[in-house]
C-alpha cells in the first residue's frame, strides 16, 4: 500500500501542470515578457541551484528555514532558488560595465520555499520580476512602481501600491503613487522604498520590490538597484 500511495502522489506543495494549466500559464507569461520588453528590458536566465556561501551574508534566519539545501557530491553545501534578486546580483554583478549603464533586466521561473506558516500553500511558486540597476534616482524608483502598476491593469485589474522607505526619506512623488506601510519585518537587503503591490482587496500582496542599493557591492559591483516580482499565480487567481 505505501508503494502504490508514493506512485501516486507528489511532495507537500507542489504538482504538475496538465495541458489546459499549462497553455494558461504560457500565455499569462508571454503577457507579462511583451510588457517588459515593450518597456526595454531584457530577459536573464539563472540556475536553478548554486553555492548557499555567497549568500549566507544576505539570508535572514526565516529565509534559510525556508530554503531547499543539501550537500552535493562534491560535498559543497547547494540551495535550491528561493530568492531570485540576490542570484540575479551574483550573476549581473562580474559583467557589469559602467558604461553600459543603466541595465534594465528581467527574469522569470520557479522558487522554491518551504514556509512553514503557510501550511497546504504551494512551495513550488512560479515568479517574474525586473530590475533596473546602476539608477539611483527617484526617477528610477516611480519608474519601477508605474511598471508594477500598469502590468496590473494589463490583466484588467487595478493595483494599491503600498510603500515605506527603510532610510526614513520620504518624497512627495512617491505619496502621489502609493500610500505608506509601517515596516513590520526584516528589511534584509533593502536600503531605500519598499513597496507591496495588492488588488481587489486581496490580503496578501501579488508583487513586491524595493531599492537594494548595497547589494551588488556584496558582489563585486558597486550600484545601485531597484526591481519587483510578481508571484504569478497570485495575480492570475
Amino acid at each position: 500500500m505505501i508503494l502504490i500511495a508514493t506512485k501516486f502522489r507528489y511532495p507537500t506543495g507542489v504538482r504538475p501542470l496538465l495541458v489546459d494549466e499549462t497553455a494558461r500559464r504560457r500565455r499569462i507569461e508571454s503577457r507579462f515578457v511583451a510588457l517588459l520588453e515593450d518597456a526595454g528590458f531584457d530577459e536573464v536566465l539563472l540556475p536553478i541551484i548554486d553555492y548557499a556561501e555567497p549568500y549566507a551574508s544576505i539570508a535572514t534566519n526565516d529565509a534559510k528555514r525556508q530554503s531547499y539545501r543539501f550537500v552535493d557530491r562534491d560535498g559543497e553545501l547547494v540551495a535550491i532558488r528561493s530568492d531570485f534578486t540576490p542570484m540575479v546580483a551574483r550573476a549581473l554583478a562580474p559583467a557589469i560595465d559602467e558604461a553600459s549603464l543603466p541595465l534594465r533586466v528581467f527574469y522569470r521561473g520557479d522558487v522554491i520555499r518551504c514556509e512553514a506558516s503557510r501550511l497546504g500553500t504551494n512551495r513550488e511558486i512560479f515568479q517574474i520580476g525586473a530590475e533596473i540597476i546602476g539608477d539611483d534616482s527617484i526617477e528610477a524608483d516611480i519608474e519601477a512602481i508605474q511598471l508594477a502598476s500598469s502590468i496590473v491593469r494589463a490583466f484588467d485589474l487595478e493595483p494599491r501600491i503600498v510603500y515605506t522607505d527603510v532610510s526614513g526619506a520620504r518624497d512627495a512623488r512617491l505619496d502621489a503613487l502609493a500610500t505608506r506601510f509601517d515596516e513590520d519585518e526584516d528589511p534584509r537587503y533593502y536600503t531605500g522604498i519598499r513597496f507591496r503591490v495588492y488588488v481587489d482587496g486581496r490580503r496578501l500582496p501579488v508583487a513586491q520590490g524595493g531599492r537594494y542599493d548595497d547589494l551588488y557591492a556584496r558582489f563585486g559591483a558597486n550600484v545601485p538597484a531597484i526591481g519587483f516580482t510578481f508571484t504569478v499565480d497570485d495575480l492570475c487567481e
